[in-house]
C-alpha cells in the first residue's frame, strides 16, 4: 500500500489489494526459478505488505529487500516490526544485484519515469533478470484521487510499452487488470469531472480528501461478492495475457527482462 494511504499497519485488507497480490504472485511464481533461492528488490515498497506475501511463496532461502525513500525513520520502525526471515526494509540505496525487481505503482510518482527505470535496471538487475512494472491506466481516468496520491500521470498500453522499449527492456508478458473497476472509475470521473495533472504533484495539499483503501469493513456478503468478482477477473486477465490479448483495465502491467 502506498505510504500516502498507510501511515500505520492496516487491518483487514481491501479485496482489491488481495486480488492484486494473488494475480501478481501467480505471475511471478510462474516465471521465476522454483528450485533455488532468489533475491528480490521491491522498489517503492510502501508498507511492504505485498513483499511479505510474496516472500512466503518463494523458494526457501530467498531474500526480499523493500526500498522506499518515503519511509522516514518512524515509518521504517513501524513497518519493520515482525518482518519474516529473509526480508528487510530500507530508505537508503540497497546494495548488490537482484534476480527480480518490483516497481508496482511506482513510476507514476516520479517526474522522469524513464530515468528511474534506466537507473534501477542498470544498477540492480542482473543480466537476464526480470522486472515487473505496474501502473494506473488511462489518462482519461485521471481524477482528484490521482492528485491526492501525488501521481504525475496514468498510462495507456501504448505509452507504457513505448517507455519500456526506450529503456531497452524486453517484454515477456503484459496486460490490463481490474476491468470492472475501470468502468466504476470512469463513472466516478463522469460524475465528478476529469482533472489535469499538476506540474508538481507535491503541491497538492487537500488533506481532507479520503484517498486510501484503509481497513476494509464492509459486510461479509459484500466482501465475498467483491472478492469473487475480482478473483474471476484476475483469472480472465491471466488467460488473456497468455493469449497475447490486452483487455482494458484500471491497471496496466508488464513483466520484462534485461536484454
Amino acid at each position: 500500500m502506498d505510504l500516502v494511504e498507510a501511515k500505520r499497519p492496516v487491518g483487514n485488507r481491501h479485496p482489491w489489494e488481495l486480488a492484486r497480490a494473488a494475480f501478481f504472485d501467480r505471475l511471478i511464481l510462474n516465471c521465476v526459478s522454483r528450485k533455488r533461492p532468489i533475491r528480490v528488490l521491491d522498489v517503492g515498497c510502501g508498507d511492504a505488505w505485498f513483499g511479505k506475501q510474496l516472500l512466503a511463496k518463494l523458494p526457501p532461502g530467498s531474500e526480499l529487500v523493500g526500498w522506499d525513500v518515503a519511509l522516514d525513520d518512524e515509518l521504517l520502525g513501524i513497518f519493520s516490526q515482525d518482518l519474516p526471515s529473509g526480508m528487510s526494509l530500507t530508505n537508503r540505496q540497497p546494495e548488490g544485484i537482484f534476480d527480480l525487481l518490483l516497481l508496482m505503482d511506482v513510476i507514476e510518482h516520479v517526474a522522469d519515469d524513464r530515468a528511474l527505470l534506466v537507473d534501477v535496471k542498470s544498477r540492480y538487475l542482473k543480466q537476464g533478470g526480470q522486472i515487473l512494472i505496474t501502473v494506473p491506466a488511462w489518462m482519461r481516468l485521471f481524477s482528484a484521487h490521482d492528485l491526492a496520491l501525488r501521481h504525475y500521470r496514468r498510462y495507456t498500453p501504448k505509452t507504457g510499452l513505448a517507455l519500456i522499449n526506450a529503456t531497452d527492456l524486453a517484454v515477456l508478458r503484459k496486460g490490463g487488470l481490474f476491468h470492472a473497476l475501470a468502468i466504476v472509475r470512469a463513472l466516478q470521473v463522469l460524475r465528478s469531472g476529469q482533472v489535469e495533472p499538476l506540474a508538481d504533484p507535491g503541491l497538492y495539499s487537500s488533506e481532507s480528501e479520503r484517498i486510501g483503501l484503509g481497513t476494509w469493513n464492509a459486510p461479509t456478503v459484500v466482501t465475498k461478492l467483491v472478492s469473487l468478482v475480482l478473483e474471476l477477473e484476475g483469472l480472465v486477465s491471466q488467460g488473456a495475457s497468455v493469449l497475447g490479448l490486452e483487455l482494458p483495465g484500471l491497471s496496466w502491467w508488464a513483466l520484462c527482462t534485461k536484454r
